[in-house]
């Protein structure tokens, strides 16, 4: 049974042995595509028509380009340890991006279909969605009507987390395995018996990626926010605070995709299988 602790220390000898391999990739992937997105958050409040249309565009390529990253370092990070390759890494992101691509969308799609059933339920509810959108605070007797929703949206919340935990190896097995919709089962094979360790995993990550982010945005925002006001599409605050924000986001995707790609490589064994995919 593979060990959380032992997988994060060869995830963190990872990062430290292989930094300035991967700093090129992350820093444009993970960091700089992204802050420059978030810069323009400003111009996207007031945005309609076809400026609307185009940040749009921008916003889905962005998420073209952090997941390419991400798919780069966790091949990077999912060979056998000590005989990680660079040039193996570029060349299953390269390969391997398109049926990552494929897999993200059949994901969504799933996600998708498990959530209508409950959005069905809130809108035959009979809430006064209107009343809300128009800024009148619900009363607790409206509350009430989305109580089966509610409930249907928790347990949805609770069947995500179980199977996130379980699919949490999903992109090296696309990388390593040359899998395509396969790697979902593939997935849930190796992470059986793990369930518990990998949600507790999750969720650990969750807090300290909430807080991390949470503190880069409101204490570099606020502080600013107070000193030169956050006002215009192009305000300084919102552009620092959105390249602060993408610096600790950046950070955690590192990290996180060493975890990933550590805990593939345990739980597969540690033979050589680079020279495959070379």
């Amino acid at each position: 049974m593979a060990k959380i602790g032992t997988i994060w220390d060869r995830a963190v000898d990872f990062v430290r042995d292989h930094l300035g391999e991967v700093m090129p990739v992350l820093l444009v992937t993970q960091f700089a595509v992204p802050a420059v997105s978030g810069s323009l958050n400003g111009l996207r409040a007031e945005a309609s028509g076809g400026t609307a249309a185009a940040l749009g565009l921008l916003s889905a390529l962005v998420a073209l380009v952090s997941l390419w990253g991400a798919l780069y370092l966790i091949a990077f990070a999912a060979q056998p340890d000590g005989q990680e390759q660079k040039r193996v890494a570029l060349s299953l992101a390269k390969t391997r991006f398109l049926p990552m691509i494929g897999i993200s969308i059949v994901m969504i799609v799933i996600l998708t279909i498990l959530a209508v059933p409950g959005i069905i339920l809130a809108v035959a509810s009979g809430f006064d969605f209107t009343s809300v959108m128009n800024g009148v605070p619900p009363q607790p007797a409206e509350f009430a009507k989305l109580g089966t929703a509610l409930l249907y949206f928790f347990v949805l919340v609770l069947v995500i987390l179980w199977a996130s935990a379980r699919l949490l190896p999903i992109n090296a097995v696309v990388a390593m395995e040359r899998r395509g919709v396969g790697a979902i089962r593939r997935a849930f094979e190796l992470t059986r018996g793990m369930t518990l360790k990998l949600i507790g995993v999750l969720i650990l990550y969750a807090i300290v990626a909430g807080v991390a982010v949470s503190a880069a945005q409101f204490v570099v925002g606020g502080i600013l926010g107070l000193l030169i006001g956050n006002s215009g599409a192009f305000s300084p605050t919102i552009i620092v605070s959105s390249f602060a924000v993408a610096a600790v986001s950046a950070a955690l995707a590192l990290y996180q995709s060493a975890f990933v790609g550590k805990l593939y490589r345990e739980v597969v064994g540690q033979q050589d299988d680079a020279a495959v995919f070379a």
